[in-house]
């Protein structure tokens, strides 16, 4: 879990339980919401019928018509200004280092990663990988740590692994010409 996750969840106070007021999937809204969205029909006995659902369902999860009320009135259980400042903050860092490290990774090019003789040094490859394999899908992660673990023993890595590994470093961005 993140610090923004942690930040998040310590400071929201959730009045009503999540299960009625979550949405279920981009198809429907939340439970509760459901129920109330039947509140505009034109039909009298529509809406008395509602305003029972409403209040079973309330009921069935242990709160009352005075929590739904305290929920709406306090933003849904929301955060105050002070909260959304560090929420805020916090994002912008890690977007900010997010930036960074993108704009660091793309910097790379043929003289960072290239022996005397003019072709690449896959050890630094392999560690830059390593370092950066967060941006590579997961099925990539092992291949990654065996070939930084050959640097160790000075193993030479297959022509097939050669071209896996700068396959992978082509695609964070690195160059070599």
């Amino acid at each position: 879990m993140s610090a923004l996750d942690a930040m998040l969840g310590a400071s929201i106070v959730t009045v009503l339980p999540p299960n009625i007021i979550a949405r279920r999937d981009d198809k429907h809204g939340s439970l509760l919401g459901d129920v109330m969205r039947r509140l505009s029909s034109d039909s009298d006995g529509e809406i008395v019928a509602t305003v029972r659902a409403v209040r079973r369902l309330l009921e069935s999860e242990g709160v009352g018509v005075h929590e739904l009320v305290d929920h709406i009135e306090g933003n849904g259980g929301g955060f105050d200004e002070a909260v959304a400042k560090q929420i805020y903050d916090a994002a912008y860092s890690r977007g900010y280092a997010r930036g960074t490290q993108d704009a660091e990774n793309k910097q790379h090019g043929a003289r960072d990663f290239l022996r005397t003789d003019g072709k690449p040094e896959w050890d630094e490859v392999a560690l830059f990988l390593q370092r950066n394999k967060h941006w590579l899908d997961s099925k990539h992660h092992q291949f990654v740590d065996d070939m930084c673990g050959r640097t160790v023993w000075g193993r030479e890595p297959t022509e097939k692994q050669h071209r896996y590994l700068h396959s992978l470093f082509f695609q964070l961005g690195g160059k070599i010409t």
